[in-house]
This record gives structure tokens, C-alpha cells and sequence, in this order.
């Protein structure tokens, strides 16, 4: 989406605030606690839980997400579930929150509105998946869960001398008249404004990438512009998770404006696993679709199953390689119906006649102890190592 309108047909509403988290957190900025303001966080589940202990938060600290929690990245699933049972996260709604909602039927029921599965929402609906271990019907009931929660988000949050909301404000309306078309889609009439929309408060909001707010490619923008205080009129925190230049999640102390980033962890690289990364001639490479032009994580295949597959691979290659090298340091394993398993004490093979019997592990069979004298060691017994049976 790169203008005002969102051009999908969606039903857009008013404005939505929420009073008693304003007054919230209005109050704990008064007390001197911090309030973090925390840019799209796109599914990468690892990279946020590291910027959350970055912040070393203290029990009466608050997280300010400005929506966008969901989508592109590996584990939407995971960071809906984590923000909505850690009582120090606060969330606002982004786009792809309201795309997501609109797959919540009329009757109650849960259809993938494709539009949104179009425009990132495969890997969310992936990672439910995942999360159920492939039950569809589990998936489906906590997406419906989830989502209605996450339709019931404010669109933004205003305090004294601070906004946070998603996208922005259109410069060229009244403030206070402005609602969800403007608060989660906005683009260009925004971040292009050179001015102030509010000349007493500070605007903090996400979904436009610091690689397009002038010079600031994977960091923190802030408005040239000042307020009457000194403070910048804006700040943008989109610094890309999945970007090309310095990937990664940012947080803003909203009193201090003191940054905090944490990069983009490997086991959230999507973009660098899919990267094909094809020179073609007379054109420039492209710097982070993959096949398909595949524009979000690998978790998107196959609704899931792809990932469940792999997983499960993963685990059998790990099981195995643990038990080798078990059985190297002496340790060997019970027989199991269904195969050798960790947890017992010797390993057995099944022979063609007759049951189970007793195998010698891998490694030396025998033992041999000595004594040493005052001009050679001395053999004192020979050891045989057998196989019985515990």
C-alpha cells in the first residue's frame, strides 16, 4: 500500500481510543516509570522477546506496540500469544491487524480472507498451524480468538505530550476527526508533511520504513522539524525487521527518546534463506524476494505443513545424533516397540528368529588393569566387556 487509499474494499471505522490505558500510562510517566514505543514487530518472534530483555523492564515499565504485530515473518502466532499474556505489553492495530480481522465471519465462524493471505497473512495462518502441530480445526478456533482480540485494539493512544498510533495522521484534515483509514493506512500525505499535526505532542508511529524518512535506512527517523519545546514533531520506528540494510526492532523511551535496537536473530532471517540473490544482466538484483518472489517466511509454504515437516526432521536428525553420541561415552538404550529410544540403560537388535537380543555397544569390548613396579608395569587381570541384559 503506498498511498491514502488502502484500495481493497475494506469496511473502515472511526477513530478508536482507550481512556483508562491512557490514563495509565499517563500516570506511570508522571511517577518517573519508562513507556517504550516499539515499531513492527511482523511475526519475528526471537527478535522480540530479545529486544523485550534488552529493555531490562522493571515490574511498573510499560511496551507501547504500534500494531503490525502480525505477518511476513515466522512466528505470528507466537508474538500474538506472548503479548497478549504479558501484562506489561500495551498493543495498538495496524494494517495488517485489520486485513487479518476481516476474516471473522458475520455467524462467528473463521474464513482466510484472501486479500490478506495475499499481502502476508500465508505465514501467519502457517504458524497457527504449526503452533496446533497440524490440527486445522485448533488453528482455526485460535486465530478466531485471537483475532477478535485484536480487533478490539485502539488506534491510537493520546497523552500530554505524546501520540502513538500506526501509520499517521493526514496534515490535512482536523486531527480529531480522523479514524481508521488515516490511523492505519496513511503513507506519503504523512511522513511527506514537513510540519506538525499537533504542536504540543510528539507523534511516535510505525509502518512506513525508516528507508523512506530521508537518511535513516535501519535506524530510528527523527522529524527535523521541532515542537516549541525542542522536541521532534515525529518519530518513525519501522526499522525493518526484514529490511536489506541492518534488519532489526527498535524500541523509543517516550520521555527520554533514548533508542534501543536489537537485530534481526538468525533463526529469523527468512529473507536471507529464501534469497536467491540472481544477478540479472543490465538490471539490479533483486535484494531479498526469494523464489516465487516469495516475500515472507518460509513458514508460508504449504499453510505450515512444510514447516511441521521439517521440524519434525530436524528433530529425528537431533534425537539421532544425540544418541550416537551417547552410545560413544558407553551409554546404551532399552528396546521400545517401536525402535531404540533414549532413556534406558542398553541397545538391542531384533533378530529374524527369535525376539530381542542383546548387541555390544559401539567402542572397545575389553579392559586391561595394570601395576606399576619399579621397572615395568605389570598386567594384573584381563577384563572381557559383555552384553547382559538389566
Amino acid at each position: 500500500m503506498n498511498s491514502l487509499s488502502c484500495k481493497l474494499n475494506l469496511p473502515l471505522g472511526p477513530s478508536l481510543r482507550d481512556q483508562s490505558i491512557e490514563a495509565e500510562l499517563q500516570t506511570r510517566l508522571e511517577d518517573g516509570h519508562r513507556v517504550f514505543a516499539v515499531g513492527d514487530v511482523h511475526g519475528h518472534l526471537a527478535t522480540f522477546k530479545a529486544l523485550l530483555h534488552r529493555l531490562q523492564l522493571k515490574p511498573e515499565d510499560r511496551v507501547v506496540c504500534l500494531g503490525d504485530m502480525i505477518d511476513r515473518g515466522p512466528n505470528s502466532a507466537g508474538v500474538v500469544e506472548l503479548i497478549r499474556g504479558h501484562p506489561q505489553i500495551i498493543c495498538l492495530k495496524g494494517n495488517h491487524e485489520h486485513m487479518a480481522t476481516q476474516s471473522v465471519q458475520p455467524d462467528g465462524t473463521f474464513e482466510a480472507w484472501q486479500p490478506w493471505m495475499k499481502r502476508g497473512g500465508k505465514s501467519t495462518y502457517g504458524s497457527y498451524i504449526v503452533q496446533a502441530n497440524g490440527d486445522l480445526y485448533q488453528a482455526k478456533q485460535q486465530m478466531l480468538d485471537d483475532f477478535m482480540w485484536l480487533d478490539a485494539l485502539p488506534t491510537q493512544l493520546v497523552l500530554d505530550q505524546i501520540r502513538l498510533v500506526h501509520a499517521g495522521y493526514d496534515p490535512r484534515m482536523p486531527i480529531d476527526m480522523q479514524g481508521e483509514k488515516e490511523h492505519l493506512w496513511i503513507r506519503k500525505e504523512w511522513f511527506g508533511h514537513e510540519g506538525s499535526v499537533d504542536p504540543a505532542r510528539t507523534v511516535f508511529f510505525g509502518h512506513t520504513t525508516t528507508t523512506k524518512l530521508g537518511d535513516c535506512a535501519g535506524e530510528v527517523a527523527f522529524s527535523s522539524h521541532l515542537l516549541a519545546d525542542g522536541r521532534p514533531s515525529w518519530v518513525g520506528l519501522d526499522v525493518g525487521a526484514y529490511n536489506h540494510v541492518s534488519p532489526s526492532l527498535a524500541a523509543v523511551d517516550i520521555a527520554t527518546f533514548r533508542v534501543v535496537q536489537q537485530p534481526t536473530l538468525r533463526c529469523d532471517r527468512w529473507f536471507e534463506r529464501i534469497n536467491t540473490r540472481r544477478k540479472q544482466k543490465g538490471k539490479k538484483k533483486k535484494t531479498w524476494k526469494g523464489q516465487e518472489n516469495l516475500r515472507e517466511a518460509e513458514v508460508a509454504r504449504s499453510f505450515g505443513l512444510t514447516a511441521l515437516i521439517t521440524r519434525s526432521k530436524h528433530a529425528s536428525r537431533s534425537t539421532l545424533r544425540a544418541q550416537r553420541a551417547l552410545e560413544e561415552a558407553g551409554v546404551v538404550f532399552s528396546p521400545e516397540p517401536n525402535g531404540t529410544t533414549i532413556g534406558g540403560y542398553r541397545i538391542y537388535r531384533k533378530s529374524l528368529s527369535n525376539g530381542w537380543e542383546a548387541q555390544v555397544s559401539r567402542g572397545p569390548t575389553s579392559f586391561r588393569v595394570y601395576r606399576k613396579n619399579t621397572s615395568k608395569y605389570e598386567e594384573i587381570t584381563h577384563y572381557p566387556r559383555t552384553a547382559t541384559t538389566v
